[in-house]
């Protein structure tokens, strides 16, 4: 597993790699359902949101990936919350004209971060994805662990927000629980914000 620690930054080579594999990955989220309906079109804006929003956690946030870059998961201090703003700064000035009223429905539809929900010390999973003919096979649940059982030293307390119902599941048996939900009509979209509960496969046991 390969570590990127907040100020180290990963190459824009990089970023474009793991923006696209994102882009297929995340294809079907709820989120970027909603806000794009065309799944060919959907793909690629969810490579230049992910372009963007990597771009941003670069040099400030933990990165784990994969031996094989076959995936890769991101962790975000809590209370550092993203916005609009932050993809005003985007250089793609065709993705800004084409493709940001998109953002705007999309980040309108990611219910704000209830930064109250989680303690000071947590940082959050935002995001994790494997390509997705590499998923199955536990690269996810292995990156998510060691992850957690590197940074527990450091006294980090751990949450997520999902939306999926099977990526609910996923993280429940991981030992997250949700602890708060909130719902965005418009989508009929259900945000659950889940924090790591320590249990006998807690990794920093």
């Amino acid at each position: 597993m390969r570590i990127v620690k907040p100020g180290e930054k990963l190459t824009k080579k990089e970023l474009r790699y793991f923006a696209k594999m994102a882009g297929r990955a995340y294809v079907n989220d709820p989120v970027h359902t909603y806000a794009t309906k065309n799944p060919e079109s959907r793909e690629k804006f969810v490579y230049h949101f992910m372009m963007e929003r990597l771009n941003t956690s670069n040099g400030e946030d933990w990165f784990f990936i994969d031996d094989e870059n076959r995936g890769i998961c991101v962790w975000r201090y809590a209370r550092n919350e993203y916005g609009a703003i932050d993809f005003l700064k985007c250089p793609d000035w065709l993705y800004l004209y084409v493709f940001f009223p998109r953002t705007i429905r999309t980040l309108a539809a990611y219910h704000p971060l209830d930064v109250k929900v989680f303690d000071e010390d947590t940082w959050i999973i935002s995001p994790v994805f494997v390509a997705p003919e590499h998923q199955g096979k536990g690269i996810a649940t292995q990156l998510i662990k060691d992850s957690m059982a590197y940074l527990s030293p450091l006294g980090y307390r751990f949450g997520l927000e999902a939306q999926d119902e099977k990526n609910v599941r996923f993280y429940e048996k991981l030992g997250f629980q949700t602890v708060k939900e909130a719902h965005y009509p418009k989508g009929n979209i259900v945000h659950r914000y889940m924090v790591f509960q320590k249990q006998t496969d807690d990794p920093s046991a």
